[in-house]
């Protein structure tokens, strides 16, 4: 398959447009610059417009249609070094005249004639990738030696009118803590409706300066919460790392639906028009259901015990334990740009649909589900309930390594490991279930090898979902 050929597929299954793979910057914390050998990846040249017209061919234009990231093997770029990124976007336009359009960009090109443009091509939003606020943190960073128009780009988004997302990857070891802070806190008063803060991630491969302490976690959640004194504005850690399912708001946008209901990070939603939410992604697409919602909400008081969960030193505390007893009903008019309600991604439930299906399917009475680190503790509760025997483990990045702990960048090689290690000591199962974003939709993993090579090797079907 080809890089053009992939680029259909993009758009074809996650409604995702690629522009280009090339990029005019450098970042430190780049992925493409510490991929063990062996690693599978394509790079997209800048796409001539009679190209784009065709992957226009297969976008659904009910769907938001995002531009700058990639969910497959492409490489990534800055879609504004595109020659042709406007004219495109006009194209994109007029095939698809009221789709939202989510474009990812660092801020290096997005001048204030370029922003002017843009919202004239509405709606839109921009995923702004800041990463630092400063000069010398954006030249440590992320290699930029023009930094004037990204350091504009938050007002420049803000004088135009544009809905847009700030984010920075978080290396206070190399920007400074203080340039961290600042950031945060620029992007807040720029207008940023949310600030993700990246974790960043490190292969085995990475230099030593790249590499940080295991506490890293604990010590951005901190200043988080030290800043979510100064701002409103919902700040977001990414990945979340969490121990259960409990629908707990991480925060509320302002000027939003929620926000002027008086929801508040921290809350508790324990039903939307009746229905008892089994996840936070659960309760996000109840909720977000354009119209009138009615919520139970469960609220911190002022005799809560300390807003921290204990047990990992970070996050909110989504136990019930910690909260005075306080339950009150409200209506919720959701509007077209949704309730203005953040929460952490932990469990979309309907994947139990598809386990139950496998397992009927290959009449299995006791299956293995293998996940990432990260997702261990939630998968573990979200499977609890079900009649078939399960048993759930997490496969550590031994391919990547590092500190790498997420489900999509796991190899059929690491699910192996798992497996030998696992068999010693427990009894044969029925099924083997893998978690499917770390296979493309052919069945390879990053390094192209099929999962059914798995089934081979232990002779037990092997399923993914």
């Amino acid at each position: 398959m080809d890089s053009f050929q992939l680029a259909v597929l993009t758009a074809a299954r996650y409604n995702i447009l690629p522009l280009t793979s090339s990029c005019n910057l450098r970042c430190l914390f780049c992925s493409h610059r510490q991929n063990p050998p062996g690693v599978e990846t394509r790079y997209l040249p800048p796409l001539k417009p009679e190209q784009v017209d065709t992957l226009l061919d297969f976008l659904d234009g009910t769907r938001k249609i995002v531009i700058g990231e990639s969910a497959t093997r492409l490489i990534e770029g800055e879609p504004l070094t595109h020659p042709d990124f406007l004219e495109i976007l006009v194209r994109v336009r007029r095939r698809f005249p009221a789709t939202t359009l989510e474009i990812t960009t660092n801020g290096t090109l997005l001048t204030r004639e370029l922003a002017r443009a843009l919202a004239d091509l509405g709606p839109l939003e921009i995923n702004l990738s800041l990463n630092s606020a400063s000069p010398a943190g954006r030249l440590k960073l992320m290699g930029d030696k023009q930094p004037e128009t990204a350091l504009q780009a938050p007002l420049t988004l803000q004088q135009a009118g544009i809905t847009y997302h700030g984010s920075l990857v978080a290396l206070p070891w190399i920007a400074s803590w203080p340039d961290v802070r600042e950031t945060i806190l620029y992007l807040a008063r720029s207008g940023a409706r949310t600030i993700r803060i990246f974790l960043p991630g490190y292969t085995r491969l990475a230099p030593p300066e790249l590499r940080f302490p295991g506490t890293l976690r604990q010590q951005i959640e901190a200043e988080l919460e030290h800043l979510r004194k100064q701002t409103d504005v919902p700040l977001l850690l990414e990945p979340p790392c969490l121990n259960n399912l409990t629908p707990v708001v991480e925060g509320v946008i302002p000027g939003t639906p929620a926000a002027r209901a008086g929801l508040q990070r921290g809350d508790i939603i324990l039903a939307v028009d009746g229905q008892k939410p089994r996840s936070r992604v659960e309760a996000y697409r109840l909720i977000n259901r354009p119209g009138r919602r009615h919520l139970v909400v469960q609220s911190r008081t002022a005799a809560a015990a300390p807003f921290r969960n204990e047990t990992t030193g970070s996050g909110p505390d989504t136990s019930l334990a910690g909260y005075k007893e306080q339950r009150h009903s409200l209506a919720l008019l959701v509007e077209k740009d949704g309730s203005g309600l953040t929460f952490s991604w932990d469990f979309d439930p309907d994947i139990l649909q598809e386990v139950e299906q496998a397992c009927r399917h290959h009449h299995a009475r006791r299956a293995l589900i293998m996940t990432s680190e990260l997702a261990g503790n939630v998968i573990k509760e979200a499977v609890a309930g079900f009649p078939w025997d399960l048993e759930v483990i997490t496969a550590p990045s031994r391919f990547f390594g590092g500190s790498i702990a997420c489900a999509g960048l796991l190899t059929l090689g690491d699910f192996k490991i798992a497996w030998q290690e696992w068999r010693q000591d427990h009894n044969p199962v029925d099924l083997i279930i893998l978690p499917a974003i770390a296979f493309d939709y052919r069945g390879f993993d990053l390094t192209g090898q099929h999962y059914l090579d798995l089934a081979s090797a232990t002779g037990v079907p092997v399923v993914p979902v």
